[in-house]
């Protein structure tokens, strides 16, 4: 991180884009589409050079007449050098940069401001480069903040020592094992839960008791998890089913508000509570 003063936070780890400044948050569409495609849908013409990866409102209106040339998840396709927007081949740099720039412009953060990325917290080192790299490429100082650990903050109730953060992007979900010590996070271990397990009955949707089965998998793993204070905090697409099933199994469990952690990354960017990461 540099010195440039932090403008903007932006969360990219729920299928979702959260963005929060010093005066004002709000939810944005995450759908991304190639203005290539667009210019057929508008009648508008596609200058020489243009971008061809667009992340905005206009976008927003095509999709709900053209879904199948949008990507509502982009942050799906990071592990990959390349990959197809609606028949064509576009680096994934394009594509990761592409709700980033829109988060920058409703901010209005210009060249060099600092921005704290929320990322889904089973990234590794690979698709964490890539995303820092997409927002330098945009101007920003980029500073990268796992998802559990920010969702961790985010109720002003939360206080068991440990919590167990539920990320439900669209296709499948982080569950992450989150310890507070003296005023830090450190993140202790993580699995990942599919939409659909091609090794059960795939006719019946058992997704929520599996993320369950995994949250107890986690707790168990780490003793004083499983016999101590601990919380339950669920976001994303299937936040309300996933405390229904944890009222059910008498564990304690809250849905935590879209803006919420992305509020938290911004107030917190500057202390080193949000760096810190277990090897899981």
């Amino acid at each position: 991180m540099t010195d440039a003063e932090t403008t903007v936070a932006v969360d990219l780890s729920c299928s979702g884009l959260s963005v929060a400044s010093a005066s004002a948050s709000a939810v944005l569409s995450p759908v991304v589409a190639p203005t290539s495609v667009l210019a057929g849908a508008d009648g508008s013409a596609l200058p020489p050079g243009g971008d061809r990866i667009e992340c905005s409102d206009r976008v927003d209106t095509i999709a709900t007449r053209y879904p199948d040339r949008c990507l509502p998840d982009p942050m799906a396709r990071a592990h990959r050098d390349r990959t197809d927007v609606a028949g064509l081949s576009v680096p994934v740099a394009e594509l990761l940069a592409a709700p980033i720039s829109r988060a920058l412009r409703w901010s209005g953060a210009g060249e060099g401001d600092g921005v704290v990325l929320i990322v889904p917290s089973d990234w590794g080192a690979t698709r964490t480069a890539r995303m820092v790299s997409a927002a330098q490429g945009l101007g920003a100082s980029p500073r990268i903040v796992r998802a559990a650990l920010v969702t961790a903050e985010a109720l002003p109730s939360s206080s068991a020592r440990w919590a167990v953060c539920v990320e439900a992007c669209a296709t499948r979900t982080a569950v992450s094992l989150v310890e507070r010590t003296r005023g830090e996070l450190t993140l202790i271990d993580r699995t990942i839960v599919h939409r659909w397990d091609p090794c059960r009955d795939s006719m019946r949707d058992d997704e929520v008791s599996r993320v369950l089965e995994s949250v107890t998998a986690l707790r168990r793993g780490r003793r004083e998890a499983g016999t101590g204070s601990t919380e339950v905090l669920a976001r994303g697409r299937n936040a309300e089913r996933v405390v229904d099933a944890c009222d059910q199994a008498r564990l304690l469990s809250f849905v935590v508000p879209d803006l919420a952690p992305v509020e938290v990354a911004l107030r917190l960017h500057e202390g080193v509570r949000l760096d810190r990461t277990s090897s899981p």
